[in-house]
């Protein structure tokens, strides 16, 4: 995956806000931007369901794993391939 660059267009009122609270932390705005949307993205992953693989296909995923590494998988083009 790759980086995105972002660029955002803020009021000096909305500067002004922002710089009371990085200074707060020692920032600069746009380090405290930057830090502001990092948690977000954090706290978005964090509220990804996760479950667990049981015990029989966490053996044939890890073997299928194995086999696709030594070359012995087949990228499918459609599903009628299968």
């Amino acid at each position: 995956m790759q980086t995105q660059k972002i660029q955002i267009t803020l009021t000096p009122e909305e500067v002004a806000a922002l710089a009371v609270r990085a200074k707060a932390l020692g920032y600069n705005v746009t380090k405290y931007i930057k830090f502001i949307v990092s948690r977000e993205a954090f706290e978005a992953v964090r509220s990804i369901p996760v479950f667990e693989m049981g015990k029989a296909l966490e053996k044939k995923t890890l073997k299928a794993l194995k086999d696709h590494k030594k070359g012995k998988s087949k990228k499918l083009l459609s599903v009628d391939e299968l």
